[in-house]
């Protein structure tokens, strides 16, 4: 199936209902534990600055685009949903913010080298390969030199996700037909010419659970199954000593 076709496959399921439910939190899915994770992953892995400029592929209704406009010169969003824009555009916009409908995987709207930052919160876990493989190109091409491309996903390893493969037990979430393994991840951003600067591994947002996997996530040979998400930041910098990992808090 090409690009194209792919496309207007996914659209049905990002209508304008699907942006009216989007970052409404909840008690055991998406709550403000879950919240606090992904604005973490921002703060400590994007650092915004005000003289930065930054994208958000996949912004979705504007939600993380807000939160951040504040704090930087100029953010972009940009969604290939009609519907997401429409909704981000009809929540206010700031002075410093522009929308546009846009395929994150082919982004010839920008120039090369044209942001200090580029986010993508929950989006790359809704991407097959080679779309994946277009919007890692279109990030190493628009990020400045010294720049840094963040993002928080699912992580295929953790104890749920292995047992939503193939629908054992647990049914995979809508749209997420791309959830992968931070290794995964890591190879497929080095080959786009990009590093993984750092990553930040979280346990599962659902309650009493989360204390026993914060535990056992660090583990050494077990750690991997209680990593429920994955906060990354890619650059095109040499890797050195202080890059690493870190976990959550």
């Amino acid at each position: 199936m090409g690009r194209g076709e792919a496309i207007k496959v996914m659209k049905p399921l990002y209508d304008s209902a699907y942006y009216e439910k989007l970052n409404r939190l909840h008690f055991v899915g998406n709550n403000a534990f879950r919240e606090r994770q992904r604005l973490q992953t921002i703060e400590r892995l994007c650092r915004p600055d005000p003289t930065d400029e930054v994208l958000e592929l996949g912004c979705g209704s504007g939600h993380y685009t807000r939160w951040l406009a504040g704090r930087v010169r100029k953010m972009t969003g940009v969604d290939f949903s009609p519907a997401a824009i429409e909704k981000a555009r009809s929540m206010g916009m700031q002075d410093n913010v522009q929308y546009a409908v846009a395929d994150i995987c082919s982004l010839s709207l920008f120039r090369d080298h044209s942001f200090d930052k580029i986010i993508a919160i929950d989006v790359l876990e809704h991407l097959p390969d080679d779309h994946l493989a277009g919007a890692l190109s279109e990030a190493a091409r628009l990020l400045k030199a010294h720049g840094v491309f963040v993002f928080f996903t699912p992580c295929r390893s953790h104890w749920v996700e292995r047992l939503k493969h193939g629908n054992m037990i647990f049914r995979q979430t809508t749209g997420h037909i791309g959830v992968r393994t931070e290794e995964e991840y890591r190879r497929l951003v080095e080959h786009h010419g990009l590093r993984i600067k750092d990553v930040i591994r979280y346990e599962t947002c659902i309650p009493l659970w989360r204390m026993i996997e914060g535990k056992m996530k660090d583990v050494p040979s077990i750690g991997d199954f209680f990593v429920s998400r994955l906060g990354v930041a890619v650059t095109h910098q040499p890797i050195t000593k202080e890059m690493g990992t870190s976990s959550g808090a």
